[in-house]
């Protein structure tokens, strides 16, 4: 039985993770500010919020009461969109909130882990709108993202390559994965995939990478 840790599990991308995860008879360990409706046995949830100061501590308190002794893959995938799409209208308070929850609080989840973390998959969810390459060449021109989400994710991509190259990490496989167009309540208009489909094709991705990198779970192009 696998140990499976996942942020943002109470909808969405995180939900389908978990219950994916859940069916495939893994011990998953879910958190998230509001309680999920999966009820199982090998499911255990931890109430709280991850930009919290004191999140870091909890979550080792939290560890210590499960009988585990590894975590097999810790998906940090909690995360929202926000607004703001030109100079005139962007809050820098609203960037520095993204920034905290898309990438300070992906570390404070991996500091929280990391007596667990040997030989562990490492999973961000990124976007799309977190590549500074595709940024750079255009492939969102026209479109009104904004500044904060972009702006945090780019920040995440950076995290997932410390991470793959950190020392105190080396028998770690960090994966910055590209979930696809989602359905969710934070996904762009042009979305075509449902978040249970983008949960199995993450699954999948994860259980083929042997890598460090950037991975689409469709397949398609993926930049940082």
């Amino acid at each position: 039985m696998n140990v499976i840790l996942i942020t943002g599990t109470s909808k969405g991308l995180g939900y389908q993770l978990a219950k994916q995860f859940t069916q495939k008879e893994n011990l998953v360990i879910g958190i998230s500010r509001t309680a999920t409706e999966i009820q199982a046995k090998n499911f255990h949830h931890l109430s709280a919020d991850i930009t919290a100061i004191d999140f870091t501590q909890k979550l080792k308190a939290f560890l210590k009461t499960l009988s585990i002794v590894n975590i097999d893959v810790l998906i940090n995938n909690a995360g929202t969109g926000s607004f703001g799409n030109n100079i005139s209208n962007i809050e820098p308070d609203e960037v520095l909130q993204q920034v905290d929850l898309h990438c300070v609080s992906a570390l404070r989840v991996i500091a929280g882990a990391r007596s667990y973390l040997k030989n562990t998959k490492i999973v961000n969810i990124t976007s799309r709108l977190g590549s500074i390459t595709q940024t750079l060449r255009g492939d969102f021109k026209g479109r009104d993202f904004s500044y904060a989400y972009r702006i945090a994710k780019a920040a995440q991509n950076m995290l997932s390559l410390c991470l793959a190259n950190d020392s105190e990490l080396a028998n770690a496989v960090v994966l910055s994965i590209n979930p696809g167009l989602l359905q969710t309540d934070s996904g762009s208009s042009d979305a075509e995939h449902t978040a249970e489909q983008g949960a199995i094709a993450v699954i999948t991705v994860i259980d083929n990478a042997i890598e460090s990198g950037i991975y689409h779970a469709f397949g398609q192009e993926a930049l940082y």
